[in-house]
């Protein structure tokens, strides 16, 4: 990933959801909390048994602190036993297993303890009589076992349950230190495992020095132990004697810990990243909606999927925003950007939403009851959406309203961006605009940018400069120099599109519209409009690009922008009338529009800037009046047909010949010698010179 602040150190693997097993990998500072439990076990009076709870929600690192208890305590030198239910099933089997931990435990801690653990064995046997018979092996050695069994077991009967209860609750009174019993994931059982779990702690929770560590989800577990009418905490609180609730993470610690495990998820990927839009994001959007590092993790893997399946089509601030609402709000991110709720047993209830939504109920409150999450999709609208009809800008949001920034930078909040995230299938319009970026990086480089510009063609060249348009106020004086001179240069190559409707504009119309908003954004970013339009003429090859753009800077009626003073405009037209009258009449085959040329100095109220006689070299002539070639089209709403009239600038080809006389002899003589295609040309001539006009449109 582009643009990151440099990794610290971590042991935290953010692909694997693995708890932490030693001091050294905490970073989330919860040693000061392992301290309390630790300090209260040695604070315990264990002589009748002992039961603690650490408690939080899946995911909050109930593991993770047990580990470090257990290794706290193991230092101090204290038998730590970690009982594992989750194989077990059934009362019984789950005492014995209990007191079959204990007794492996005792056992390896030497002689004194080896009586103790006969003891404890003996008197599980005896009160989980069934869970104690092997099974393992042939039916008939399970038939020998089991009769050995029961020989084994009429000999405990004959000394008695409380007998045995006795000699094990001596035993234990005996240790030095107490056995520390680590009972974890208690809230991943069944409602009905969970209760036999509480029940073996209840059984056996007054033996002297056995503490009970046990971890659940303190919601999850009230709800499993409730029963006719009983509240499952009034349960609870009668079996844990002190509980701990597991504090939140700090919200620097999580922010930087989000920050890294997102770092390290796009280390190998190539993105496109908005640093300001990023840091609004991780601190609005993302550490708000994680709860805890399972959370971390599991945003960390999708982003790490997302992205390296988008690169850097979409901006990586919006798939970070995008994946942490899908995975954290899922009802609220396919209502926001979907516009339809997923199948299944949704929270939400559309007709209720949409009920609220005619009443002009604020979006969040309706899709969320919890004022955190509304204010998730508050900043989730604002920061990633600000396009979508959901959201409503104050007065202060002055940014909204920025489609070309949002295509330019990738947002999601331009429509074609959003589809690349849900399709993952890049559309045209955008492998399109990948080609023109390609483009702009070369716009300070005018012999790489004029190579690209002449290895467009067709109707890409039309889209291309339309498209390097979006990057106004990004290009310095030098790039916006080079980029006009290409795109005025380029106008000649602009397809003619027959089939295109009466109400589209015509592709010169669309060009000139780029120019003027290339040089607004940069007369408003504050930049010197007349020295850069100075700096364009003197490279400008072709007066028709030279007329575009002074008809475009200056003061003329119906076409000036008046991005240049008065005086100015003036000037660029007094040089413009001079160079044209002392151009070699020849040069005018090389214009785009050469009668246009000719009788621009007219729209300014001066004269015509060049007459062309009767001996001008035909090609001249042929020029001049094909550029003359008009069409007057027609088109009703209710008719998708065209309806064409060829017409000739026939007032304006009589200025620039001085009258129809002259136009007689250079009609004759192109018919002399006619060049190819061009019978319809001199057809149209010749209506004209036989006193045929069109009809004025209205």
């Amino acid at each position: 990933m582009t643009d990151q602040p440099k990794k610290a150190a971590s042991t935290i693997n953010y692909f694997a959801d693995n708890p932490i097993l030693t001091a050294s990998e905490d970073l989330l500072q919860r040693s000061k909390f392992v301290e309390r439990i630790v300090r209260e076990i040695d604070m315990i009076d264990a002589s009748q048994g002992y039961v603690l709870a650490v408690m939080g929600q899946w995911g909050s690192g109930k593991t993770s602190v047990l580990n470090l208890v257990k290794e706290c305590l193991q230092n101090k030198e204290m038998l730590v036993v970690d009982y594992n239910p989750w194989l077990l099933s059934g009362t019984e089997a789950l005492v014995a297993g209990l007191f079959g931990e204990i007794n492996a435990q005792l056992k390896q801690r030497g002689k004194q303890y080896r009586s103790i653990a006969t003891k404890m064995l003996r008197y599980s046997e005896l009160v989980a009589p069934i869970a104690a018979i092997p099974v393992a092996g042939s039916w008939s050695a399970g038939l020998l076992a089991m009769a050995s069994f029961a020989r084994k077991f009429r000999e405990l009967r004959s000394v008695g349950v409380a007998a045995q209860k006795e000699q094990v609750t001596k035993a234990l009174g005996s240790l030095d230190h107490p056995i520390v019993v680590i009972i974890d994931d208690i809230d991943r059982l069944d409602r009905a495992e969970i209760r036999e779990i509480f029940k073996l702690v209840r059984l056996t929770a007054n033996f002297p020095n056995v503490i009970y560590l046990l971890s659940f989800d303190r919601i999850r577990v009230e709800n499993a132990l409730a029963e006719d009418g009983v509240p499952g905490r009034a349960y609870l609180e009668k079996i844990v004697q002190n509980g701990f609730e597991l504090p939140t993470i700090p919200r620097k610690v999580l922010t930087r810990e989000v920050a890294q495990a997102l770092d390290f998820a796009l280390e190998q990927v190539k993105v496109r990243l908005d640093r300001e839009v990023w840091d609004n994001t991780l601190l609005n959007i993302v550490v708000p909606a994680i709860k805890n590092m399972r959370d971390v993790r599991r945003l960390a893997m999708a982003v790490r999927s997302t992205a390296a399946a988008l690169t850097d089509s979409v901006e990586v601030s919006d798939i970070v925003a995008l994946e942490s609402m899908r995975l954290f709000l899922p009802e609220a991110f396919w209502y926001l950007v979907t516009y339809q709720l997923p199948e299944g047993n949704s929270k939400i209830n559309a007709d209720e939403i949409r009920s609220k939504e005619e009443k002009e109920i604020n979006i969040s409150q309706a899709l969320s009851n919890v004022p955190q999450d509304e204010a998730i999709i508050d900043a989730f609208l604002r920061i990633t959406l600000p396009t979508s009809s959901y959201y409503e800008p104050g007065m202060f949001s002055a940014g909204i309203g920025r489609p070309d920034e949002y295509l330019r930078k990738r947002r999601v909040a331009y429509s074609e961006v959003m589809k690349v995230y849900l399709e993952q299938v890049l559309p045209d319009q955008l492998i399109a605009f990948a080609n023109v970026e390609r483009i702009y990086q070369l716009t300070d480089n005018d012999v790489a940018l004029a190579h690209e510009f002449n290895a467009i063609v067709g109707d890409e060249l039309e889209e291309v400069i339309s498209d390097l348009g979006r990057f106004a106020g990004e290009y310095s004086e030098v790039e916006l120099v080079n980029v006009i001179v290409e795109i005025l240069g380029a106008m000649t190559r602009l397809p003619r599109h027959d089939d295109r409707s009466v109400f589209m504009p015509e592709a010169r119309f669309n060009v000139t519209y780029t120019i003027d908003k290339i040089l607004e954004q940069y007369r408003r970013n504050g930049g010197a409009v007349e020295t850069a339009v100075g700096a364009i003429i003197s490279h400008l090859r072709s007066f028709s690009a030279h007329l575009e753009l002074i008809l475009l800077v200056g003061h003329v009626p119906d076409a000036g922008h008046r991005l240049v003073s008065s005086s100015y405009a003036q000037q660029l037209q007094e040089q413009y009338e001079q160079d044209v009258a002392t151009m070699p009449i020849e040069h005018l085959v090389r214009e785009d529009k050469p009668l246009r040329v000719l009788i621009a100095p007219v729209y300014w109220g001066s004269r015509i800037a060049q007459r062309i006689d009767a001996t001008a070299p035909l090609s001249v002539h042929y020029a001049v009046f094909r550029s003359a070639e008009r069409e007057n089209r027609s088109q009703s709403f209710e008719d998708a047909h065209v309806h064409r009239t060829p017409v000739l600038a026939w007032r304006e080809l009589c200025g620039v010949y001085s009258d129809e006389s002259t136009i007689e002899q250079v009609y004759k003589k192109m018919c002399e010698a006619p060049e190819s295609d061009s019978a319809d040309l001199l057809e149209l001539i010749k209506k004209y010179l036989d006193g045929w006009r069109p009809e004025e449109i209205d």
